[in-house]
């Protein structure tokens, strides 16, 4: 099993969240859910739509913890061997370019401001 990330944008005049990208990496495994909240300090659910501007700072938290202090989060790397404190990483420095693309208009067909995106777990 695996978390489905996706970036979406509100649709005006309707209740929806449409998506407009994937990550990269978009389907990490649910081993590292842990990790991810621990090193991000954010309790997400699962299939919930956050803005993206307020996911951002966590994510980028997230990536800062796991590449400089990741003493801390070997304990939440899974003893199955899917998933790792590596690609955890990988997962959320895939979710920030992702982001970072769509509001530079690198990703799609134009550039959309971080404060109309939404992200998705």
């Amino acid at each position: 099993m695996s978390y489905d990330l996706r970036i979406g944008v509100k649709v005006e005049g309707a209740d929806i969240i449409a998506v407009v990208e994937e990550p990269e990496r978009d389907s990490p495994t649910y081993n590292l859910g842990k990790m991810f909240r621990a090193c991000t300090g954010w309790d997400f659910k699962q299939g919930e739509w956050y803005k993206a501007s307020e996911v951002l700072p966590k994510i980028e938290n997230g990536i800062r913890e796991l590449s400089f202090n990741r003493k801390a989060y070997e304990q939440y790397n899974p003893p199955n061997g899917w998933g790792s404190i590596s690609s955890a990483r990988e997962d959320l420095e895939s979710l920030r370019d992702c982001i970072y693309g769509i509001v530079a208009g690198d990703i799609g067909w134009q550039a959309i401001p971080l404060e109309y995106l939404w992200v998705c777990w």
